[in-house]
């Protein structure tokens, strides 16, 4: 049986390639959710069989040209 993963990310930088790829070796199914994009949170975690959530493009030091977004 596959399992479901979530992948979460802040920015767009971020390459799920080789995550994508060792996951599948490993049974699982990858879907990600990009919120600089728009896309919607789950409503629920309850067929979700694990999460990940990456941080954003931007450094520490880089807040005030780019502050930070709420989601």
């Amino acid at each position: 049986m596959e399992k479901r993963l979530v992948l979460i990310q802040r920015g767009k930088s971020d390459d799920t390639g080789p995550l994508r790829e060792a996951l599948s070796n490993f049974g699982w199914s990858l879907e990600t959710i990009e919120l600089s994009d728009g896309e919607p949170l789950p409503r629920s975690l309850e067929n979700i069989d694990g999460l990940i959530i990456t941080g954003s493009d931007i450094n520490v030091y880089e807040q005030s040209s780019a502050p930070l977004t709420v989601y």
